[in-house]
């Protein structure tokens, strides 16, 4: 299996993710923004921890992937994406679609409807349970596990995705912070900003056409990249979404 590997546009533990490509099965070629622009012709899936598009301003997507994922339902190219990369291309809404959610850094408009900025929450123990157990990406996995990691309180199209795994965590914007406020400044901040509770939904997959994709939140950091059960679900989610 020939895994296309993304990073870049967002601060992540270089030594913890280079160890957990290491652990992933088949040959993994890493790319970073802004320098990544490579097809997909030449992998069986894209492995997506990368979140460009967004600083300074948001910028489009570079015609390869544009491409890549509107051609993603008749060529059947899978997608695994984790974490951070779910806000990847602020101002593409064909990548939320595509992903089966959105992370907003201000107010905005989703699918017509104006919505308040998304949150955020670093370090949240949480005990996940496996919502679909017969899916092959959870094979082998404990029906729940706990991981501390940090939660998003974002949009997800739960009507578009197939859930796998929801977490315990309270999806609430009494202890999440504003991602508005953190980008004029005033990190881990949330006066005056007010959203309606969110998703207890951390893992889902989707199909677009032929394509397949596998969306899992957690993974922030070193302790979540080299926990055996993540490395296992990732790697499965690799394998469902490459066919193999």
């Amino acid at each position: 299996m020939r895994i296309a590997a993304f990073s870049g546009g967002h601060s992540f533990d270089r030594d913890a993710f280079a160890g957990f490509l290491e652990s992933m099965p088949g040959e993994v070629t890493w790319f970073e923004h802004p320098d990544a622009d490579p097809g997909p012709e030449a992998f069986d899936v894209s492995l997506h921890y990368d979140m460009p598009g967004t600083l300074p301003r948001p910028s489009a997507p570079p015609d390869s992937l544009r491409d890549a994922v509107r051609a993603a339902p008749k060529s059947g190219h899978g997608y695994v994406v984790l974490h951070h990369a779910i806000a990847s291309w602020a101002a593409w809404d064909e990548w939320a679609e595509f992903v089966g959610g959105r992370y907003l850094y201000r107010p905005g408009v989703v699918r017509g409807v104006e919505r308040p900025d998304s949150g955020y929450r670093h370090a949240v123990p949480q005990h996940i349970s496996v919502v679909d157990t017969d899916h092959p990406i959870v094979a082998g996995i404990p029906e729940s596990f706990d991981l501390t990691d940090e939660t998003y309180l974002c949009e997800v199209f739960e009507d578009d995705v197939t859930p796998l795994l929801r977490t315990d965590a309270e999806m609430t914007d009494a202890v999440h912070f504003s991602t508005a406020s953190a980008m004029a400044g005033r990190r881990d901040d949330r006066t005056g900003w007010q959203h309606a509770p969110g998703s207890s939904l951390v893992g889902w997959t989707k199909t677009n056409g032929r394509s397949r994709l596998a969306y899992l939140q957690p993974g922030d950091g070193a302790p979540t990249l080299s926990d055996p059960v993540y490395r296992r679900l990732v790697g499965a989610a690799l394998r469902w979404a490459a066919r193999q």
